[in-house]
């Protein structure tokens, strides 16, 4: 009786398992998992850096058109006066 009893274990223990070869199967799809998911975070990464840059350059951009505008300001006033002097002579 206990000679069933423990082959019986034994059974529902080896029916419950996975194959070597299903393990192998489960840890190639979990490391192939695990480079698709290191590779998305890369492309993340390399996206974050693109974007930096691209904030970096619209920011210099901007700072490139206010010392432009104030130039232009400038520029305006001294001829606005330069004209008001002239209509005065």
């Amino acid at each position: 009786m206990l000679k069933s009893l423990v082959a019986g274990c034994a059974l529902a223990l080896a029916a419950g398992c996975a194959t070597t070869s299903q393990l192998e199967e489960v840890r190639a799809e979990a490391a192939e998992a695990k480079r698709m998911a290191e590779q998305a975070q890369s492309q993340v990464a390399n996206a974050r850096s693109m974007i930096e840059e691209a904030m970096a350059a619209a920011r210099a951009a901007q700072s490139a058109a206010d010392a432009s505008q104030n130039c232009c300001t400038d520029l305006e006033r001294k001829l606005d006066r330069a004209l008001q002097d002239m209509q005065r002579k």
